[in-house]
């Protein structure tokens, strides 16, 4: 760090959390071999202090549960002061990725001045990052949360693809051993698809000049994991790219908007020494994750199926869970500093605000358009929230998402966000009636293997055969474990693992075809051929009531209304 007029001395931080992240990390602990000199280089002496910046209370009890540490270094005056410190970082092949705030220091005072990031790297490494590139390997920042909020990756063991969407630049970057498994042009095109999508959703724009996918591939069938910033996101992306990987797309790209610029007050400029306390994380994760399967659906890439299936996997999940009936969306939110003693997390006070957002903005969208006739929906109180905070306006206050649904849909919707967002027992049955559909049972075909299989469990290391059914009988024996299907082995590292070692071994496996299931009985590995049936379940669904009235029927096909691009 090279900090000119330090006449006064400089005071020095590194972030305790991560927007987006919303854990203490204690950052400063990585911080090794710290120096700083004068313009002449001379040593300049450091003080460390570590000092509790705040107690987290659990109520009602009130009881001190954690501490939050937050150290600063103080440095002597000079008219410049240069200061040189080491960050572990993990290198995989030739590339490296790092994340800003568990890398860059502040100035405690000097957070809102402009900043210069300089990489310098070997001869053929190439560096991706969501900043403006000045000169060679030099980019600018306006202040030190844009800086820290662009994460960069540098190497050149990457594969590095390119697309354009609303006039401007996006880049696909992947690291990680199995990335050569991606299809590459399926990658770009759901990548795209999402710009041009949600682009065109808040009015043909893009609020970036350019924009970095950054990938850390796994060799999963399915699914990933991301952290937004201003002009990028870092997911960590399975091979297989499947439905969940590119809802996960959707997702982050959203976030481009809803959290990055609008946002609570207090989530920018940050204050990285405590956890920001808001009611709204329910909307700003939760109705992105709304928004990400919404809008799939909407401009084509999913179907009525699939969003249906969504909202009913959604809704099962959080209903059955006892905090669905004592915690509300808000409290859910505003309590997330309170968890893992005090050092937060990233899904909400005892039950996620993730899943509950995503119901909340259903419900919220349908009883709009409800209560203005179709004529406004929850479009409208995104897009006004969106002209609110664009262009670096300060972030929106705690009541204000309130004050714009009741703009859009009326006063009769005060009573009804009240009890939506601040009750727990959210009316999500209700709230679809308006549309015309309904919660109930329906018979739904499955390949029947057989036998059924544990659900893998906190700290399950294999799945067991718990039920054998006509086909396997006098062969399989509940309690045997699966070692493999079809030469796939069943293993993988922790409940995820074995989850997605299972799904990739039973996705080949058709109804009137042999399949190989090896177990694991008292010791001894056996081996059965076995021919999977057609079998029919029933399974709770959300579908079109038949008893809809006309004007619930119409508030339905607008909201299922799709968009061409």
């Amino acid at each position: 760090m090279r900090i000119p007029n330090t006449t006064g001395g400089a005071k020095l931080l590194i972030p305790n959390w991560a927007p987006g992240a919303y854990i203490l990390r204690d950052n400063f602990k990585s911080v090794q071999n710290l120096k700083a000199t004068d313009q002449s280089g001379k040593d300049l002496a450091i003080k460390q202090d570590i000092t509790i910046a705040r107690r987290f209370f659990t109520l009602p009890t009130r009881q001190d549960v954690a501490l939050n540490e937050v150290s600063t270094w103080s440095v002597a005056p000079a008219s410049e002061t240069v200061v040189e410190y080491d960050i572990p970082v993990r290198f995989s092949g030739e590339v490296v990725h790092w994340s800003g705030p568990s890398t860059y220091m502040y100035e405690m005072n000097r957070k809102d001045e402009e900043t210069e990031l300089a990489v310098r790297a070997p001869s053929g490494w190439n560096i991706f990052t969501g900043l403006d590139e000045k000169a060679e390997g030099v980019f600018d920042s306006p202040d030190y949360d844009t800086l820290a909020d662009n994460p960069v990756t540098v190497g050149k063991d990457v594969l590095v693809d390119h697309y354009t969407s609303h006039g401007k630049p996006h880049t696909i970057v992947m690291r990680g051993a199995p990335k050569s498994q991606v299809k590459r042009d399926y990658l770009i095109k759901a990548c795209k698809h999402v710009s041009d999508a949600q682009g065109h959703f808040f009015g043909n724009e893009l609020p970036f000049s350019k924009y970095v996918w950054h990938f850390d591939v796994n060799g999963a069938p399915d699914g990933a994991g991301g952290l937004e910033h201003l002009s990028s996101t870092q997911i960590t992306l399975a091979a297989g790219v499947g439905p969940r990987a590119v809802s996960v797309l959707s997702h982050e790209f959203f976030h481009l908007w809803n959290v990055k610029r609008i946002r609570s007050s207090v989530l920018g400029p940050f204050d990285y020494t405590k956890l920001p306390t808001t009611g709204a994380l329910w909307w700003l994760e939760g109705v992105t994750d709304y928004y990400a399967s919404y809008l799939l659906y909407r401009y084509g890439w999913s179907t009525e199926g699939e969003l249906f299936a969504e909202v009913n996997s959604t809704y099962q999940g959080v209903s059955r869970s006892q905090p669905f009936s004592t915690v509300s969306p808000h409290e859910s939110s505003w309590r997330m500093p309170e968890t893992s003693n005090g050092r937060g997390n990233s899904n909400g006070y005892l039950i996620s605000y993730y899943t509950l957002g995503w119901l909340a903005g259903m419900c919220l969208d349908l009883n709009i358009r409800s209560a203005s006739g179709g004529k406004h929906s929850l479009d409208d109180v995104t897009r006004a929230l969106w002209v609110q905070n664009r262009d670096g306006q300060p972030g929106f206050r705690e009541d204000e998402i309130r004050n714009q649904v009741i703009k859009f849909g009326g006063p009769t919707m005060g009573p009804i966000y009240d009890r939506i967002i601040h009750q727990p027992s959210m009316p999500v049955a209700e709230s679809l009636a308006l549309g015309g559909f309904e919660i109930g049972t329906i018979q739904v075909p499955f390949v029947d293997h057989g036998f059924s299989w544990s659900q893998p469990g906190q700290g399950v290391t294999a799945l067991v055969v718990t039920e054998v059914r006509k086909g396997a009988e006098g062969k399989l024996m509940a309690r045997d474990t699966l070692v493999s299907i079809n030469g796939k082995e069943i293993k993988g590292e922790g409940r995820r693992g074995l989850a997605d070692a299972l799904t990739t071994a039973i996705a080949t496996t058709k109804v009137g075809e042999p399949m190989k299931v090896v177990v694991e009985r008292a010791g001894a590995q056996l081996t059965f051929d076995l021919i999977p049936t057609q079998g029919m379940r029933d399974s709770v669904a959300v579908k079109r009531s038949p008893n809809a009235t006309p004007n619930a029927k119409r508030i339905g096909d607008g909201w299922l209304g799709q968009i061409k691009l």
